[in-house]
């Protein structure tokens, strides 16, 4: 669609989206950032953050997150409300 939709896709350039996670299980994402030093406390999953920047612990994406940082054995730095 972004060949198609957009002015140089239009005009016969090619846009290729590289989707390096997508064929990784959340466990084997959290292994690469936690190699690579990445600060998973500056980052939140969650579909229903609160004001406070707490995340609900209860929706699909803190679930797996929860298990990935589990499958680990890390901790995940995020304030959760309801764990």
């Amino acid at each position: 669609m972004a060949n198609l939709g957009t002015k140089i896709g239009s005009e016969g350039g090619r846009i290729k989206i590289n989707t390096p996670l997508i064929a990784m299980t959340k466990a084997e994402i959290i292994r690469a950032g936690l190699e690579l030093g990445v600060d998973y406390g500056m980052t939140v999953t969650c579909y229903d953050v609160s004001n406070e920047g707490e995340a609900c612990g209860a929706c699909d994406a803190c679930l797996l997150r929860l298990k990935g940082f589990a499958e680990n054995s890390a901790t995940d730095p995020v304030r959760y409300r309801n764990t």
